[in-house]
């Protein structure tokens, strides 16, 4: 079995159904695979890797979120080399283990757990999760004031869409999609006069855009606001729906294979802050 057929045999694997999920699924190669083959034919169909171990050294920052699941079915010394890619709810890779003769390739699958769930601190909001997975440091300065906002628009907003805006400020996830921040360069105190008292009434309205053509909106008519859900609007291409509020999906925009955004990819995340709000 050549490189190719043996990397189709695992996509197969991976999209059917490896025995005991729970536990690592380790494939060896065949005899002679070399590395670099191997990493390209995985790369053709799941993008960049990340490096986890090299020439025998095992990055020791590793974590579940970062690819840990990979490295741990090993035992000390025996990992030489290792790249990951992250796939829907697996993590997948392949390296060379030592062995008596001569190194050997192997591939790995192992349980990737939810990515926007695993790995915070006990109670953490979505906005405080989102600021923990791109390393943001709240930046002092003046802050929206919320109360004017609302009273202009006659209608309470989302209260995970205000903390973001109160740890973050105006800036850009990734450099992928941004925020309509009151106060933000471009903006007004109020992005949405607009909308004027019908803000609320069932209407799409836009709480942040894409350079890729993306719009990211609101679907407002509850009374609830903390109730509006997300819509997505590609460009030319169907809405599509979300079940969860803003901080939640931007942080699986970020996280979340199974979305197909290309940040959720990226081996870290950060944000990139335009400056101070005005009044």
């Amino acid at each position: 079995m050549g490189t190719k057929a043996f990397v189709d045999s695992f996509w197969r694997l991976i999209n059917g159904n490896p025995p005991n999920l729970d536990a690592p699924v380790i494939l060896e190669a065949p005899p002679g695979t070399d590395l670099h083959e191997l990493v390209a034919e995985f790369g053709r169909w799941a993008g960049q890797h990340r490096n986890l171990a090299a020439a025998g050294f095992v990055d020791p920052s590793l974590s579940k979120r970062t690819g840990l699941p990979l490295a741990e079915p090993f035992g000390a010394g025996e990992l030489l080399e290792m790249r990951g890619w992250v796939y829907r709810n697996r993590w997948v890779g392949c390296g060379l283990v030592a062995s008596p003769d001569c190194p050997r390739a192997v591939a790995v699958i192992a349980h990737r757990e939810d990515p926007a769930a695993a790995g915070f601190p006990q109670g953490a909001s979505w906005a405080e999760k989102l600021r923990i997975v791109t390393g943001w440091e709240p930046i002092p300065g003046p802050r929206a004031d919320w109360a004017a906002i609302e009273a202009d628009l006659d209608t309470r907003l989302p209260s995970d869409y205000k903390e973001i805006v109160d740890l973050f400020g105006a800036g850009s996830f990734d450099e992928y999609f941004e925020l309509a921040v009151p106060g933000g360069p471009g903006a007004g105190r109020n992005p949405w006069n607009r909308y004027g008292p019908d803000l609320a009434s069932g209407e799409l309205v836009p709480w942040g855009w894409s350079e890729y053509e993306l719009g990211l909106m609101w679907l407002t008519g509850s009374t609830d606001p903390d109730e509006w859900t997300v819509v997505t609007q590609p460009e030319g291409d169907d809405e599509q729906q979300f079940d969860c509020g803003v901080a939640e999906f931007i942080l699986r925009m970020l996280t979340d294979v199974q979305l197909g955004y290309p940040m959720s990819l990226a081996s870290g995340h950060f944000f990139v802050s335009y400056g101070p709000l005005h009044s």
